[in-house]
């Protein structure tokens, strides 16, 4: 675990923990907080 890094803040990319369910729904969050963000940055 020490390769990984300790910015939670950031958007890390969803890492697969063995639950396909969880991890599709973890990507799903992914992209909408991605698309949330690049369309609040774009208004600013």
């Amino acid at each position: 675990m020490s390769g990984e890094t300790d910015d939670t803040k950031s958007l890390d990319r969803p890492t697969f923990r063995g639950c396909v369910f969880c991890y599709s729904a973890e990507w799903a969050y992914y992209g909408a907080k991605k698309a949330a963000k690049s369309v609040s940055g774009a208004n600013k």
